[in-house]
C-alpha cells in the first residue's frame, strides 16, 4: 500500500477492513472523519434508541467522506456499510478521541466467586480481520458429498444487525434465522430464504453458513478471553462497543 493510501490517525484519515463498494464494482476503503463533540457525546448516550440504530445515526454525523465514493455520507450509506467496518470506526474513532487505554470492571460469572475484576486493554491491540477482494456476494458451497448444497450469499450490513437487535439478546438462533434470511440471495437450485426456509434447514447446514459468515467478514475481534484473577474461572466476553465508548459507561 503505498503512503498516499495509508491509514493515519493524526490526519482522522481510516481504512476500512472491508469497505464500500461502488456502483462501479470498485471497492472504496479510504473515510475521513471529523473531531467528536458534545452534541454527538448525546446521540451516544440516547438510552432510548436502539443499539445499531444508535449507531448509524452516530456515524453518519461523523464520516466526513468516504474517498473516491461519489455519494453523500447518510444513514441509508451507513446502513449499508458491512457491520465490521462500522465497528471498525467506532473502535478508532474511541481510540482516537478518547485514548487508547479501555478500563472496565466486569463480575465473575462463577457462583462460588462472583467478586468483581479490573479489565484493562488498548484499543490498538485488538485484532482487525481485513478482506482481500471485497465481492457484493460470495458463492460457497456448504456440507460434503451427497449433502452438499451451493449457496449465493453476501455478508451482513448495519441493516441487517438493526434487523436482528430484537432477537439477539433473548434467542440467538431466531436471530440466525432472520439473518440468513437476509443474507442468502440464491439457496441451491431455488432463490433466496425466507424465514421459514431459513428455520427448516438442517442445523448441520445452519452451522456451516454462520461458520462461512464468520470466518469472511471482516472487522475487529471485539471478544475478550479473560480469567477471573480470584478464582480462575472463565470470564471470556464480547464487549459492546456502545458501553465502553463514553467514559460515563466505563
Amino acid at each position: 500500500m503505498s503512503a498516499a493510501l495509508a491509514e493515519s490517525l493524526a490526519e482522522r484519515r481510516l481504512q476500512l477492513p472491508g469497505g464500500v463498494l461502488g456502483p462501479d464494482g470498485r471497492c472504496h476503503r479510504m473515510v475521513r472523519v471529523r473531531e467528536l463533540t458534545g452534541a454527538d457525546e448525546e446521540v451516544l448516550a440516547d438510552t432510548g434508541a436502539a443499539g445499531a440504530s444508535l449507531v448509524t445515526r452516530f456515524l453518519a454525523r461523523v464520516i466526513v467522506e468516504i474517498e473516491g465514493l461519489q455519494r453523500r455520507v447518510d444513514e441509508a450509506l451507513v446502513w449499508d456499510m458491512l457491520v465490521g467496518d462500522r465497528d471498525y470506526l467506532l473502535l478508532r474513532l474511541r481510540q482516537i478521541d478518547l485514548g487508547d487505554h479501555v478500563h472496565q470492571v466486569m463480575r465473575c460469572p462463577s457462583p462460588a466467586c462472583g467478586k468483581k475484576a479490573d479489565v484493562d486493554f488498548l484499543v490498538s491491540e485488538i485484532e482487525v480481520r481485513r478482506a482481500g477482494e471485497l465481492q457484493a456476494s460470495y458463492r460457497v458451497r456448504l456440507g460434503e458429498g451427497a449433502e452438499a448444497i451451493d449457496a449465493l450469499v453476501r455478508l451482513p450490513s448495519g441493516r441487517d444487525q438493526e434487523a436482528m437487535a430484537s432477537l439477539a439478546p433473548r434467542n440467538p438462533a431466531a436471530a440466525n434465522t432472520r439473518l440468513f434470511s437476509r443474507t442468502v440471495l440464491k439457496w441451491g437450485e431455488g432463490g433466496a430464504l425466507d424465514e421459514e426456509a431459513a428455520r427448516a434447514l438442517p442445523l448441520k447446514q445452519r452451522s456451516a453458513l454462520a461458520a462461512f459468515l464468520e470466518r469472511h467478514s471482516p472487522g475487529p475481534n471485539l471478544y475478550l478471553d479473560l480469567q477471573c484473577p480470584d478464582c480462575g474461572a472463565d470470564m471470556g466476553t464480547s464487549f459492546d462497543l456502545n458501553a465502553f465508548f463514553l467514559p460515563s459507561a466505563r
